[in-house]
């Protein structure tokens, strides 16, 4: 109840002239239909939210790419789409009403109790306990490489918990459409770009990120600075690089406040590395160049000391699960994963597997899903796994009927299944945002929250999903917390 409560206070003083004393206001659906609803409003509230999800001068709803391109198991850029602005008064209650029976009592389906060690943690973050940061990474697809989604989340319990810097970002923008909320992130030069899409070699050491910026030569740049807008993203005071020495391997440079050291990657064996800079509270700027040879980034990690929360988006085009067991350098990965040491891993695929859900390739998926929990585990045992499932996906049948598409909730329900079965939390997002028909009502009326290819959602809509993940990891939290007072007693 606290999350609810805190959101909506003056629900009880309403609620107690009802008639009944479980009124539909206090159910749990009454309450998720009420913050959906009063998500889907806060683009009306607060128009600084469009500027915020600015960039390089596009706002979200202009750089999204075709979903044709896009959702497939290919990787190419593909032209920029125009997608309406933000509903209007009237408009809104119609495209997110959820469908009958989609809550149970909680959100998130965590019988095991497995997301304790993640609420632990965040607890000592919320003491302001010394050092104590929460890192969580979510692993996911196209909906979330331009961080519409993940950047509402991380800004949301940046706001509760503490800003402990942006996370892990990557050093060029592999599709047009890439890109990062509160921070100022620029990038030049010419750099190549690999990915589990398109990994360009075999050895499968594509870094945390899942994607290999490769510069022959000088004069390939990446630049970080603290965000200028918003609340967040303000300060960060180490940037961790994450790269690859390899034999006869080139040298770069990185930089703050006007102290630059150099970095070589010249190597004996090929292998993933680690190059630390630390500057003084306040740093206008991180950057890092190259300076000669054959030079492979997978990424950097801006952070500070200050008690918080640090959420890493790691979204690549085009891609599914099975890619981190089948396309990804499983020791690679476990090293990338260790460095980086999250205390939540989020699990977030399932829109390019509804491309192809044919009996054979549901098995394959729930085969390969597994695996990718168990090489998680393996490399964390003591984090907190969460697997969410995808988004509703629409598409139009004769007539112009739009539908959700049949392979969806059967992708949920394997999900659901391997999650029970591997010892995993699951949100079912599908069913919290709405479930069947959900993309159709988003799409209705002159104003929307996802786009024509039905799959992916405005900056609007993407800030409503962002704050249903938000409020599902509270409402979580919150249960957990109360328990633990509980017990003190």
């Amino acid at each position: 109840m606290a999350i609810f409560e805190k959101f909506i206070p003056g629900l009880h003083r309403f609620d107690k002239h009802l008639p009944t004393r479980n009124s539909i206001l206090l159910s749990k659906p009454g309450r998720t239909l009420v913050l959906v609803l009063l998500f889907a409003f806060t683009p009306l509230a607060l128009p600084t939210l469009e500027h915020r999800l600015t960039l390089k001068g596009q706002s979200y709803r202009e750089i999204l790419p075709d979903a044709r391109e896009l959702i497939a198991f290919r990787h190419q850029s593909a032209p920029a789409t125009s997608l309406p602005s933000s509903l209007e008064p009237g408009e809104a209650q119609v495209a997110i009403k959820p469908a009958a029976g989609t809550c149970r009592d909680q959100l998130i389906e965590d019988p095991e109790h497995t997301l304790d060690a993640f609420n632990a943690h965040l607890l000592l973050t919320e003491q302001r306990s010394p050092a104590a940061i929460t890192r969580i990474v979510h692993y996911g697809d196209s909906p979330i490489t331009n961080d519409g989604i993940t950047g509402t989340v991380r800004e949301l319990l940046q706001k509760r918990f503490g800003d402990s810097g942006h996370g892990f970002i990557l050093v060029d923008r592999p599709w047009d459409w890439y890109g990062h909320q509160s921070i100022e992130f620029q990038t030049g030069g010419g750099w190549s770009s690999a990915s589990l899409m398109a990994p360009k070699s075999s050895d499968g050491q594509l870094g945390l990120g899942g994607v290999v910026s490769s510069a022959y030569g000088p004069g390939k740049w990446a630049q970080y600075r603290p965000s200028s807008i918003g609340s967040t993203g303000k300060k960060f005071s180490r940037m961790d690089v994450y790269y690859l020495d390899k034999p006869g391997g080139g040298r770069f440079t990185v930089s703050a406040n006007g102290r630059e050291e150099v970095v070589s990657t010249d190597s004996t064996e090929q292998k993933p590395a680690f190059y630390q800079l630390s500057a003084a509270e306040g740093v206008s700027s991180f950057q890092l160049r190259t300076i000669e040879g054959d030079v492979s980034l997978y990424g950097v990690v801006l952070e500070n000391d200050d008690p918080g929360v640090v959420y890493d988006s790691l979204g690549v085009n085009g891609a599914f699960a099975g890619l981190l067991a089948t396309t990804m350098n499983g020791p690679h990965w476990t090293e990338q994963l260790q460095h980086r040491n999250p205390n939540l891993v989020i699990l977030n695929y399932g829109t390019n597997e509804s491309e192809y859900a044919s009996d054979d390739q549901m098995q394959r998926y729930d085969r390969e899903l597994r695996e990718v929990v168990n090489r998680v585990r393996r490399a964390l045992p003591g984090a907190s796994i969460l697997i969410v499932s995808p988004m509703d996906r629409g598409k139009r049948v004769p007539g112009g009927r739009v539908v959700t598409m049949p392979s969806i909730p059967k992708i949920v329900d394997m999900q659901r299944r391997v999650a029970v079965e591997t010892h995993c939390a699951f949100l079912n997002l599908f069913a919290a945002m709405g479930g069947d028909g959900t993309m159709a009502r988003w799409h209705e009326g002159k104003k929307h929250l996802v786009g024509g290819d039905l799959t992916h959602p405005t900056a609007e809509g993407a800030q409503t999903v962002g704050n249903l993940i938000y409020m599902a990891l509270m409402e979580d939290y919150d249960n957990f917390r109360e328990k633990q007072q509980i017990v003190k007693k």
